[in-house]
């Protein structure tokens, strides 16, 4: 592997991790195009810490409120973050588990063009526009357990190349009226077990060499700093009523995706 396509992996990695727009897919579509080889487990493995880190930083913050709450007898006031948000936690990273378990298989084998494109990149177009009707429902910080347990199975549905992860789990929380910021940023928190999880699942296929230690540092590097500002640019879209703005390049990605199955 190269050192710029590390860094072209890296900055794939970050961006569409957290962009509504599905990195699985992003993934799929380049080496397509571009006729780059899946990139070796150790380096996935890695681009993917990279992510992690992001969510840590960029969650820094909610996270030492959530760690802390442990400690605290008080309970967290509402619009805080504290042993309440670590139960919805744990409850949407159990749909998430099963469904990635049980279909894992079976999305490495049936991956298609036509799949990614036509059946879930216009899928994912579809639900960044379905959250503009329900704007006037939102409710400042309420959250209850049974829709985390439905934003995880949202999220585990996310296995399939081209269905976004956080564009359908952010789209699903603002549906059931949970206010911007917060359906934004635990998307991101639950992202964490997720991305780790699938990560962990890959291993049992052996662990690779890293391709040398410059490469490995631009694509650890790139997928933290873009997944960084990925995470701050979604906030932000969210929060100001601008997610649909995706939608129209998802749907462009789809149309693609049907050229290319078209052209065979």
């Amino acid at each position: 592997m190269t050192f710029l396509q590390s860094i072209f992996l890296g900055i794939l990695q970050g961006a569409t991790e957290f962009l509504p727009v599905s990195s699985s897919g992003h993934l799929f579509l380049a080496q397509r195009l571009l006729g780059i080889r899946e990139p070796e487990l150790a380096f996935d493995l890695l681009l993917h810490l990279g992510t992690l880190f992001a969510v840590l930083v960029f969650l820094r913050k909610e996270i030492f409120e959530m760690a802390s709450s442990l400690f605290r007898r008080d309970r967290a006031v509402a619009e805080g973050w504290g042993r309440r948000e670590i139960l919805f936690v744990i409850l949407s990273t159990i749909p998430t588990g099963i469904i990635g378990l049980a279909f894992h298989d079976t999305v490495e084998t049936g991956i298609t063009v036509w799949g990614v494109g036509v059946r879930y990149l216009l899928l994912t177009s579809f639900l960044l526009i379905s959250n503009l009707r329900f704007r006037h429902k939102w409710d400042p910080e309420r959250m209850t357990a049974w829709e985390a347990l439905a934003i995880g199975m949202m999220q585990g549905a996310a296995v399939f190349p081209g269905l976004s992860r956080s564009g359908s789990t952010i789209t699903l929380a603002l549906v059931l009226g949970i206010s911007p910021s917060r359906s934004a940023k635990y998307s991101f928190l639950i992202s964490l077990p997720a991305i780790l999880g699938a990560a962990l699942v890959n291993v049992h296929k052996g662990i690779s060499v890293l391709p040398g230690f410059a490469p490995s540092a631009a694509g650890f590097f790139f997928s933290l700093l873009i997944g960084y500002l990925s995470l701050f640019l979604v906030e932000r879209l969210v929060t100001r009523g601008r997610f649909i703005r995706f939608a129209p390049y998802t749907f462009l990605l789809a149309v693609l995706c049907f050229v290319l199955n078209w052209k065979g």
